[in-house]
């Protein structure tokens, strides 16, 4: 398995979208991305998408300067970005929630018709660094989580990323799906050749289900809910408000299997200022943090983390270490770089 240093690798992925023919900052905002997404510990959301990626840009690329306004007032604007990039078109929208968000004291932007956007923990921690509450959700993914109480298929896994500014250091940040697990892990299990563990993936009889490949098969499996069997009428529940609240405000509609809807984002900065000073409100949450991390680990626990730090106690080893990247990755990333005249990295 590669050990790739994280700048060989940013540099490796953004000549690969470069030689796409998209603009270099947009190569580089979807480079930067996915190698961010390792230094955080998800592999899910890291470089396997490199030659999905690049396939998708060589076919059809769409810049986000020819987004559509759908709808706009001073707090709000909802855009149908017209096949862009998702990654670039989230980053961008941060710009505008913001910049709302300071003019009234929410700055809420809707996107339908974009691409993958990628690993959203990424996004409400750039607004949490402005002293901004930074919220995105997503409609979107693919469609492999089962509603409480069954194994067909019916939702995305629905994630949402929350991000807080705190006193020092990286902002608390909690980016979840209201799946069991998110699909990008069992692929990552999948390209691995590992089993998955139980919990993960169910059948029709309801029974758990390690074979990763009878994930490929949607009408044997399913994905359920955060709470598993036994508590995950959670999971559904929220992942049903997700779709209520995303879908028909940004105007990408709420999933519904073949007839379509989903795949919409909401990502939404909240001024602190406009309620407390910042000074007040970091040391609020400084305050609960302390607390609550302060409670005794269980046996086979280090410590109490509170939301975003695990990414971040990952991030300076990956950094110093390098990261993997599997076999087969690498040698279909390799393909791709081949293809497009790209020179292969020597790891």
């Amino acid at each position: 398995m590669p050990l790739v240093r994280q700048e060989t690798l940013r540099q490796y992925a953004f000549d690969i979208f470069k030689a796409t023919g998209i603009p270099e900052e947009d190569a580089r905002i979807v480079g930067d991305h996915l190698v961010d997404s390792h230094l955080a510990g998800h592999d899910s959301h890291g470089t396997w998408f490199i030659p999905s990626y690049a396939a998708g840009m060589k076919k059809s690329y769409v810049r986000w300067e020819e987004r559509q306004v759908l709808r706009e007032n001073p707090s709000l604007v909802i855009l149908d970005c017209k096949g862009a990039n998702g990654i670039v078109a989230v980053s961008r929208a941060l710009e505008l929630a913001a910049a709302k968000a300071r003019a009234s004291t929410f700055g809420f932007v809707g996107l339908r018709n974009l691409t993958h956007i990628g690993r959203l923990g990424e996004y409400p921690p750039r607004l949490a660094r402005q002293g901004l509450l930074g919220m995105v959700w997503l409609n979107g993914g693919g469609l492999f989580m089962t509603p409480f109480g069954s194994a067909d298929r019916r939702l995305r896994p629905e994630p949402i990323a929350f991000a807080a500014p705190r006193r020092q250091g990286p902002p608390f940040m909690l980016d979840m799906t209201m799946t069991t697990v998110a699909g990008g892990k069992i692929e990552q299990k999948l390209i691995r050749d590992q089993p998955l563990p139980e919990g993960w993936l169910i059948d029709q009889q309801g029974k758990y289900v390690t074979e990763g490949q009878r994930y490929r098969n949607a009408e044997e499996t399913g994905v359920p809910p955060l709470g598993g069997l036994q508590f995950g009428h959670k999971g559904y529940g929220l992942a049903m408000m997700v779709e209520m609240v995303v879908g028909p405000l940004s105007q990408a509609g709420c999933t519904k299997g073949d007839k379509g809807g989903g795949n919409g984002v909401m990502a939404l900065a909240i001024d602190i200022s406009a309620f407390t000073d910042l000074d007040t409100y970091v040391e609020e949450v400084e305050g609960l943090a302390a607390w609550v991390c302060s409670a005794k680990p269980l046996p086979g626990f280090k410590k109490v983390y509170a939301p975003g730090e695990i990414e971040e106690e990952t991030r300076p080893r990956r950094l110093r270490e390098g990261i993997e990247i599997p076999e087969r990755t690498w040698a279909e990333i390799g393909k791709t770089a081949a293809e497009l005249g790209v020179k292969v990295p020597t790891v």
